[in-house]
This record gives structure tokens, sequence and C-alpha cells, in this order.
């Protein structure tokens, strides 16, 4: 009965309501129709609360430069060393027939403005230039803050990044490593596994013990063993996070190399709570505003 009552509420917040409200009534309304629930973003207590919290209040300078691909590139560099950044093939406001061609056979296209805008190029003569430029230019169009209200997005440059591509001995994707941060110092460890196939997810604290826990996906079942440069890894979440409150630090613990992926201000845009509701608690409690 709940989801049937919520349809037309629903479509009319995405539909055109969305854009009348304040930043403030977007995040209450939109956290009310995902997580059925009013958020007490004055007295926040769980998680996913504080961070509506952050995203309404907290306009540090560091958080754009947080969010923006280019800018935390130096950022990065500066607190553990350019050695860890993902090689960056090129950056353009247009992707052209003349850069497309320039560009290797294998990379990975990110725009600069937002979560969720990116394409892996495993094989470019595998793709048709045309449809990837059209994709480009739809993130491109898209005003990311205008959809999220994550204000460290607001008014970024729509560049577009091409970086290299990531594989293992194997030919797959990495396992994507997420550090929780809380004022330099890691308390949950999220790891993301076939991120774009059948994704899973498991939750570790800072000794790589397993947390009987949740967050969107189904956990991965088989045993995963602690990276043997998972401690290098803590080292330089907790160095990245060091000027933050909060702040999820994502990594690629490759064999030869530890990689940068990015600094997320606002993780699921703090729609997406913790299971059980204990750990919400929990984690929200590791955040002083």
């Amino acid at each position: 009965m709940k989801q049937a009552f919520k349809k037309l509420p629903t479509k009319l917040f995405w539909g055109f309501f969305r854009h009348l409200l304040s930043d403030r009534k977007y995040a209450e309304l939109r956290y009310w129709l995902e997580l059925d629930e009013w958020p007490d973003i004055d007295h926040p207590e769980k998680f996913t609360e504080k961070m509506q919290h952050i995203k309404l209040f907290d306009r540090q300078a560091l958080r754009k430069q947080a969010a923006n691909r280019i800018t935390v590139r130096n950022y990065v560099a500066e607190k553990i060393g350019a050695d860890h950044l993902v090689p960056l093939m090129d950056s353009f406001e247009e992707l052209t027939p003349h850069i497309w061609e320039a560009l290797p056979s294998q990379f990975v296209l990110k725009a600069n403005h937002g979560c969720g805008m990116l394409k892996i190029i495993a094989d470019k003569s595998q793709h048709d230039f045309e449809a990837v430029r059209q994709e480009v230019n739809r993130w491109q169009n898209t005003d990311y803050y205008s959809f999220s209200r994550e204000w460290a997005y607001k008014d970024l440059p729509r560049t577009i990044l091409a970086e290299q591509l990531l594989l293992t001995p194997n030919g797959s994707i990495p396992k994507d490593y997420k550090f929780f941060c809380f004022n330099g110092e890691v308390k949950l460890i999220q790891i993301d596994y076939d991120r774009f196939n059948e994704q899973k997810r498991n939750l570790y604290d800072p000794q790589f013990n397993r947390i009987d826990g949740k967050l969107l996906y189904p956990t991965y079942p088989k045993p995963t063993e602690k990276p043997p440069n998972f401690h290098k890894g803590l080292e330089i979440a907790e160095a990245l996070s060091v000027d933050f409150n909060f702040i999820r630090v994502d990594l690629y613990l490759m064999d030869a190399n530890i990689y940068f992926g990015e600094l997320t201000n606002y993780p699921g845009n703090g729609f997406i709570p913790f299971e059980p509701e204990s750990l919400e608690y929990k984690m929200g409690s590791h955040l002083t505003l």
C-alpha cells in the first residue's frame, strides 16, 4: 500500500515539483520518498541524516575541489604523490573525431561535473564514435547539481576526462575499495565486486573483519582475502581524508600499485541507508558536525 500511495508524489517530485523546492525541502521530501521517514536535519543522528546536513551547511571550498575530477588530482599529488593517480590520457570540452582517433584502444571516459557519467572503452574499434559522442554530449547537457542538489557539484566545469583503463592480470575490472573516513580515521571499508555486471558489496572493519551489514547491493558470498597492500591502502585513505570531518576515499588496490579513484563527499547522496538500522546510527556516531 505504501508503494502505491507514493507513486503519485514520486511522479510529481521527479516530473516538475523538485524544481520549485529549496535545497532543504528537496532533501527532506526525497528522503521521505526513498526512506519512508522524515530526516532530522537539525539534530541528525543517522549517517544519512548527517549527509543531508553536510550537503546543506558544509560550504568549504575543499569539498568542491574533491568533487572536481581535475582539481582533485592536485590535492592527491600533494598528499600522497602523483604516482597514485590513474594516468590521464586527455581532457577536453568536446569529443571530436580528432581527439577520438588520438586516444588509445582502451580507456575510460568520465564527466567532471557529476556521478554516474562514465563509459568504459575496452576496445575502441567496437564502439561507434557518433554514439559515444552523443552520450558524452548528454552528460555535458546535464546540470547534475540541479538533479541531485549536491552542493559540491554546483557550477563545476563540464569537462570530459579520458583516463587509463585499469585491469587485473586476468583482464577484469578491479575491485573497488571505498574507505569511510572520519577526521582522518578509517571506520569502515566497502568493497564492490563486479560493478558493471551483477554487482555485489561487502562491508569490513579496519582490521578487515567482515561486518554483518548491507549497503544497497547483495552481499558477495565467497571469501575475500585481505590484499597484501591493504594496510598501505588504509594509510593512503587516512592521509587523503585528514582535512575533512567526513569523506569516502575510493582506491584500487592493484598488485603493482595503489591507485586513487575519487573522493566522495556524500555517498549515495545521503539517500541510501546502511542495514540494519543500528549500523546507520553507529556510522552516524562517528561524525561530529
